[in-house]
């Protein structure tokens, strides 16, 4: 009777050894699947994005990604909206059948938007007689 006892509770144990595998496994497998899901969203993201920026603002907009990730992050925040995530796919689709769009945001843009997240004001610049350049507020003011 003793070892029929162990039997159940060897039999017992296994069967909760093997539920909690299975609840890991499958934890493990929506982890996974939502992983690829935000690569898969993130690569149709940078498609768009190399779809409507120009050619140059792309590899502008690249080139602060890895010097700035901040700055990129913002600039990234503007252009790309929660309606754009929302309707990835069908964007993409758009673009596809497409084979473009029509008018590409300029590298101007980008250099806009840099500078308005950093809080670079433009300066208008001048240069005085003897070669000196100066700003036009202390041109005007003279």
């Amino acid at each position: 009777m003793d070892e029929h006892n162990d039997d159940s509770e060897q039999h017992e144990l296994e069967k909760l050894r093997l539920k909690k595998m299975k609840t890991l496994m499958d934890a493990q497998k929506r982890q996974h699947a939502t992983q690829e899901r935000i690569f898969s969203i993130n690569d149709k993201v940078i498609y768009v994005l190399k779809a409507v920026l120009a050619p140059d603002a792309f590899s502008y907009l690249e080139k602060i990604k890895s010097n700035e990730p901040m700055v990129y992050q913002a600039i990234f925040n503007e252009l790309v909206s929660q309606d754009v995530i929302t309707n990835i796919d069908y964007l993409v689709a758009v673009i596809s059948r497409q084979g473009g769009v029509p008018r590409k945001i300029p590298l101007d843009a980008i250099i806009y938007l840099e500078r308005k997240i950093k809080g670079i004001k433009g300066k208008i610049q001048v240069k005085k007689g003897d070669g000196e350049m100066m700003d036009l507020g202390s041109f005007l003011t003279k």
